[in-house]
């Protein structure tokens, strides 16, 4: 085959039209044009793969960011102030349900009491702070059931129910804004932040306001509130007789008193 025909190893091609291709005019390639080209030829699979691996990574390390931050928000929030037993009495015995309490360990006591549905003291006296939402003076023969109070609750409600025995309560800096209600017997009591006492009497049930601000409903002074004033008491008899309106007595404003300066120690 001669030199113009091309050789063994190349196909054979007409030289006039190579020479005529030679002279046509090309249109210059567009730059995007050429980007793709290059994207689409000379990109390895192991670049494309290293590409899918890159954004995979970066999904991944804002996946771990969201765990560690919500982690964090969940470890470092504050936490309520827990429930202290703060003093007992010689000789006191409390019991949950039907089983007396030990005394020893006043931590234990204070998470027993915490998370029991009803506290009873026998005998004896219990000084109890429920975390930063009240101090409770509680004498023996009281019985009192405590909702809402668990550091692990919301801002909900509220409320205590006083069957027997002497309760006497001071509210702390965890109760502002709130409102606690109170069954006492056959009296229905709203507190708004103050100090306040139960005692069950043989002729009745006695409710004594230190300071702040307590309204009471019951059957025997009728459907209307009625404000129980600083400094005063509101005794509601057994009988069905007309309630008894006066000043604190000394046997109920003392022990309230005390609470008062121990909240005042605790909650400066």
């Amino acid at each position: 085959m001669s030199a113009d025909h091309g050789s063994p190893d190349r196909p054979e091609h007409d030289v006039d039209v190579e020479s005529a291709l030679r002279v046509v005019a090309h249109p210059p390639a567009r730059p995007e044009f050429r980007d793709q080209l290059r994207n689409r030829f000379l990109e390895t699979p192991e670049g494309r793969a290293s590409a899918s691996g890159r954004s995979g990574s970066r999904m991944g390390w804002l996946l771990a960011a969201a765990v560690v931050l919500a982690a964090g928000y969940f470890l470092l929030r504050p936490r309520a102030p827990e429930w202290r037993v703060l003093e007992v009495a010689p000789g006191t015995v409390v019991k949950v349900g039907d089983a007396p309490l030990p005394l020893e360990d006043r931590a234990a006591l204070a998470r027993a009491l915490r998370d029991a549905p009803a506290i009873v003291v026998e005998s004896g006296d219990l000084l109890l702070q429920a975390g930063d939402l009240a101090l409770f003076d509680l004498g023996a023969g009281t019985r009192v059931e405590l909702a809402g109070f668990h550091p692990d609750e919301g801002p909900g409600p509220l409320a205590i129910r006083a069957s027997s025995g002497r309760m006497r309560a001071r509210t702390g800096p965890g109760f502002a804004g709130r409102q606690m209600e109170v069954r006492a017997g056959t009296m229905e009591l709203v507190v708004a932040g103050t100090a306040f006492a139960v005692d069950y009497e043989e002729v009745g049930t006695c409710v004594c306001c230190l300071h702040g601000k307590v309204e009471m409903v019951s059957k025997a002074t009728g459907a209307a509130p009625r404000a129980i004033e600083p400094g005063k008491m509101c005794l509601v008899f057994k009988e069905e007789r007309p309630p008894l309106w006066g000043d604190s007595p000394e046997a109920h404003a003392q022990p309230l008193e005390r609470l008062e300066a121990r909240a005042l120690e605790i909650w400066r």
